[in-house]
């Protein structure tokens, strides 16, 4: 029983640890115009959803935030976010990004072994099958044929 409560106040105290390790941002940008977004992130859940407010809102949840760099821009055309983990805490390190934009908001977005939850979308969303040269075969790319 000693072992169990042992083992019970060392999950307690990691898990405090790791939401003390635990950091939030929002980032707001204006929208007045049809604009591009552009998310390029490692390891980390994004989630983009579409709106009819005028504003671009990206909600980043870091965990280990100390082991992430994460950098912003924008103009008059775009939204430029790029999130990177430094490679000595990236086992411990995650992210989560809550975007949320206009509807006629172009998407440009990179995940690199990580996740991408689409709501609210409309369009046609095109996948090619892998090539011989992708080590992961579920890796997904898009190119605009524009």
């Amino acid at each position: 029983m000693e072992r169990l409560n042992t083992v019970w106040r060392v999950f307690n105290a990691a898990s405090t640890v790791r939401d003390l390790a635990l950091h939030s941002r929002t980032y707001y940008f204006a929208a007045g115009k049809p604009m591009t977004f552009y998310l390029n992130a490692d390891n980390a859940t994004v989630q983009v959803k579409r709106w009819s407010r005028p504003m671009i809102e990206v909600k980043a949840t870091l965990q280990a935030a100390f082991g992430w760099r994460v950098a912003t821009d924008y103009d008059d055309v775009g939204v430029y976010i790029a999130a990177k983990r430094l490679p000595l805490i990236s086992g411990l390190s995650t992210a989560r990004f809550e975007v949320l934009v206009p509807r006629e908001t172009y998407l440009v977005i990179r995940v690199d072994d990580g996740a991408l939850l689409l709501d609210n979308m409309e369009g046609t969303l095109h996948i090619p099958p892998p090539t011989d040269a992708d080590t992961n075969p579920l890796m997904l790319r898009y190119e605009n044929p524009s």
